[in-house]
């Protein structure tokens, strides 16, 4: 991570009452072998050596203002600026690809439809908006296409905060809404969600409950969904499993093994219908240094959603932070 101080009538903007600013410079750099991501229904990357690089340039002062602009190169393409943000003590502007309100407000009870997009870059992927604001404990937020016409199929509205031990959230888009509440209870947590997302209204409750060196997670819904699943520690490894009504397993395993090395081992199967799964996910990690990491992985992606912790087919990289 780099740091300069940098004068500039850009700390108008920032709203700065000191001549100077602190520019901050960092970033991650990715270079690895690819063999089977094209396989996949949403595979990226081309088969070979790929070089992905991302860079955060933040300006900021002492009075908590602060500007980034984030950009991404990917397999060897050119390095284009991809998010903006600009955050104040009260107000945060995030463009590009953010999470619409609605989604970052309310939290659906797994089975449940849930609400908006954590990755909206709105029309044809040409970037979206979302302005929040904070006070008092609560916030409140807005998103929309950048044309920020406030049509129904792009902008949401979301509001958070907490009450009494209580955290609650609001959300809607379009004709869409969803209500969410979650505290303590029994020795855990409770969560509570009600939510009318394309015409359809169902209500869910999840309970997780401490037992020892294990958690237990237990959620249902008024549509007949539901869902078991298990936390524990074993030996020094992370175990996890879990099944639902559609007869979907998971289960998972992170370990510290010989030499120091990270084993991640992940596994989800088909559902009763048929329909895949993510199927079998395997990755092994030494940290080289504070700022390098060696990652080899294979990931079978049988659902080809390319949203998992590995890249499609098998890899190997090394990872650079600064």
């Amino acid at each position: 991570m780099k740091h300069v101080l940098f004068t500039t009538t850009a700390l108008v903007v920032l709203g700065s009452t000191s001549a100077f600013a602190d520019v901050t410079w960092s970033g991650s750099a990715d270079l690895s072998y690819n063999d089977g991501n094209m396989d996949s229904a949403a595979g990226s990357l081309p088969d070979g050596v790929n070089l992905d690089v991302d860079l955060d340039v933040t300006l900021s002062n002492d009075g908590g203002y602060s500007a980034t602009l984030s950009g991404a190169m990917e397999s060897g393409n050119n390095l284009a600026a991809e998010d903006f943000s600009v955050t104040t003590p009260v107000v945060s502007i995030n463009v590009g690809e953010v999470v619409e309100a609605a989604n970052s407000a309310y939290s659906d009870v797994d089975g449940m439809a849930g609400l908006g997009d954590d990755e909206f870059t709105g029309i044809a992927e040409g970037g979206a908006v979302l302005i929040s604001a904070s006070a008092g404990g609560m916030t409140i937020g807005y998103s929309d296409d950048k044309a920020m016409e406030g049509d129904e199929l792009n902008a949401s509205f979301g509001i958070s905060g907490g009450l009494g031990g209580v955290a609650f959230g609001v959300g809607s888009k379009g004709d869409d809404w969803g209500i969410s509440a979650s505290g303590s209870a029994l020795g855990g947590t409770i969560a509570v969600a009600s939510e009318d997302v394309a015409g359809v209204a169902e209500t869910g409750v999840a309970v997780t409950v401490p037992l020892g060196d294990m958690s237990v997670t237990v959620s249902a819904t008024d549509d007949d969904d539901w869902s078991a699943g298990v936390s524990t520690s074993l030996a020094g490894a992370t175990i996890t499993a879990s099944i639902d009504d559609d007869e979907v397993s998971e289960f998972g395993l992170s370990t510290t093994i010989a030499g120091g090395f990270g084993l991640v081992v992940a596994f989800e199967s088909d559902d009763d219908a048929g329909v895949a799964g993510n199927g079998t996910q395997v990755g092994l990690t030494y940290t080289l240094s504070d700022s390098a990491t060696l990652t080899v992985s294979y990931n079978e992606d049988n659902d080809g959603d390319d949203d998992d912790d590995y890249d499609a087919g098998t890899s190997a990289s090394i990872g650079f932070k600064f």
